[in-house]
């Protein structure tokens, strides 16, 4: 094989080759920023429901004990 040839070959498959391997990497570092938007975006949206359970499981204990409070005023009046 002459040099001409193998110069030729080279001078179409190296930019090539630079092409794919940038946009190779823009394509992983896009998808990284992009997993990385859902995460936390995820995250986000867990501790937001995290907070609203637990202002849920607040809501409950306080319905509960009032509960208890109208059941024992319903026994009382219905003793008399």
């Amino acid at each position: 094989m002459d040099f001409a040839r193998l110069y030729g070959a080279a001078e179409i498959a190296v930019p090539l080759l630079v092409f794919m391997s940038v946009a190779l990497h823009r394509f992983r570092t896009g998808m990284q920023a992009s997993w990385k938007e859902e995460a936390e975006a995820y995250r986000s949206k867990v501790e937001r429901q995290s907070e609203e359970l637990a202002a849920l499981h607040a809501e409950v204990r306080a319905l509960r004990s009032e509960n208890a409070e109208l059941r024992a005023q319903i026994a009382e009046l219905l003793r008399r």
